[in-house]
């Protein structure tokens, strides 16, 4: 999953010299927690709701409060690179550029809906619940019954403590009576077969 595929590249910025009743309009009427400093199509700073909610030094421009050379990430740096740069930076959202150049921002939220989609669930698709043995030869089994079957397996995962013979798998097919046909009888027990209709979550 690469950033430049669920940023938002339709950017709102503020130039260094506007003033900071300006860069307050723009935040309210966008309804956004941060915008991007642009000086010539390059980014040169940021400048946060927080940064205005907390200024007691009398600054009255842009330029005299942003934060100069903000975090950012390449477009084509993985989503799992933005989730630890935002995690560790303690940031709603990272400017996206290609080089010096500003192309989108990526914020929490674009970083939560790209896992969503990778998970599945957004999806139409099920979960199954197996009681197998514990294991990596049953796993490699189970694996290999749902590949015969053409399954597309978006996860798969063992429980914890009492629970360790418990495999949950997400999956995408047209054929679930026959996969549970076959896990049932090389004698693994199918406890739940859970259908997701899409945008369930």
């Amino acid at each position: 999953m690469l950033v430049r595929f669920h940023m938002s590249p339709s950017v709102i910025s503020v130039e260094p010299k506007q003033s900071l009743g300006d860069a307050q309009k723009l935040l309210e009427s966008h309804g956004v927690r941060q915008l991007p400093v642009v000086h010539d199509g390059l980014l040169v700073g940021i400048i946060t709701d927080r940064d205005l909610r907390s200024d007691a030094t009398g600054a009255s421009r842009v330029e005299e409060l942003m934060t100069r050379d903000p975090i950012t990430i390449e477009s084509s740096e993985s989503v799992d690179e933005a989730a630890r740069l935002l995690r560790r930076s303690k940031v709603n959202a990272l400017p996206v550029v290609d080089g010096d150049q500003l192309v989108g921002m990526l914020s929490t939220s674009d970083v939560l809906d790209a896992f969503v989609m990778l998970s599945g669930v957004a999806e139409p698709t099920y979960r199954i619940v197996i009681e197998a043995p514990e294991g990596s030869e049953a796993d490699a089994q189970l694996r290999e019954i749902l590949g015969q079957h053409r399954a597309e397996i978006l996860w798969m995962s063992r429980g914890s403590g009492r629970h360790r013979t418990q495999v949950n798998v997400r999956l995408r097919t047209d054929h679930l009576d026959d996969i549970t046909t076959s896990l049932e009888a090389v004698g693994f027990e199918v406890v739940a077969t859970i259908a997701s209709a899409a945008g369930d979550v």
